[in-house]
């Protein structure tokens, strides 16, 4: 029973060595390494891209004197925005509004009240607001017109969702190695220049005697009677035909 097991594993193991070997005659390790910084820069851009957008939700209450207004500060980039709900604790009605820093400086000096978003006068809303361009925004909470005497308490939960360009540039500069390393990997091979064989040194050695291969005599034949003769004679013995031009002919001795 040992013995079986010892010779499975042996078995195993040599298949195992046969067929690693075989893969590394086929897949050229160099392709191997492109392939797999390839790939680990995909995973760097599809990180950089997925924390790209960032959410973050806070809550605050503010007391707002008759007459008076409460505001809070946020800076904010393009393809930013806010998303949230408001609400007086009594149901007296408030405005809410969002304003920009040249607009918020205006509305401090009473000249005028310009906002990006507003809603008026309700004792509670929802509100979702996109920005467009990076700026210091001001979300300001104003007493209800109508009550003049009283404190207003509003509880504002909201939700801001942000994008780190940062993080954005470099999940693309990740990505644009990444494509390059993938064309290197999977680039076509290209096929070994063939090498023509050498032609007959024969060629080469125009008018001179060809070398003749130890154990075999040169001898030739004569193209009229057939005669063999030896290579020194120039002409036939038997019927004297010319052999100057005949071909040599080599027999094994």
């Amino acid at each position: 029973m040992a013995l079986a097991k010892m010779s499975l594993n042996n078995r195993v193991f040599t298949i195992l060595i046969f067929r690693g070997r075989y893969l590394g005659q086929i897949v050229d390790p160099v392709r191997v390494r492109f392939l797999v910084g390839g790939l680990f820069l995909v995973g760097l851009a599809l990180f950089n891209f997925v924390t790209y957008t960032n959410t973050n939700s806070t809550q605050s209450t503010f007391n707002i004197l008759s007459g008076q207004y409460e505001y809070l500060t946020i800076t904010r980039s393009p393809g930013d925005s806010i998303s949230g709900a408001f609400q007086e604790g009594s149901g007296s009605p408030v405005s809410f509004y969002i304003l920009s820093s040249a607009q918020f400086a205006s509305f401090q000096t009473g000249a005028s009240l310009n906002s990006m978003y507003s809603i008026q006068d309700v004792a509670s809303s929802a509100i979702s607001f996109a920005f467009t361009m990076q700026d210091t925004y001001y979300i300001v909470f104003r007493h209800g017109s109508a009550l003049f005497n009283s404190t207003e308490t509003v509880n504002f939960q909201r939700t801001y969702i942000t994008h780190d360009n940062f993080r954005l540039g470099l999940g693309l500069f990740f990505l644009a190695f990444a494509a390059v390393e993938l064309v290197v990997a999977f680039r076509p091979r290209k096929a070994p220049p063939v090498i023509p064989p050498p032609p007959p040194i024969s060629t080469y050695l125009q008018g001179q005697p060809t070398p003749t291969p130890a154990g075999q005599t040169v001898t030739k034949r004569c193209s009229l009677c057939g005669q063999v003769v030896g290579e020194q004679l120039n002409f036939c013995p038997t019927c004297g035909n010319k052999l100057n031009d005949q071909l040599p002919h080599q027999e094994s001795t």
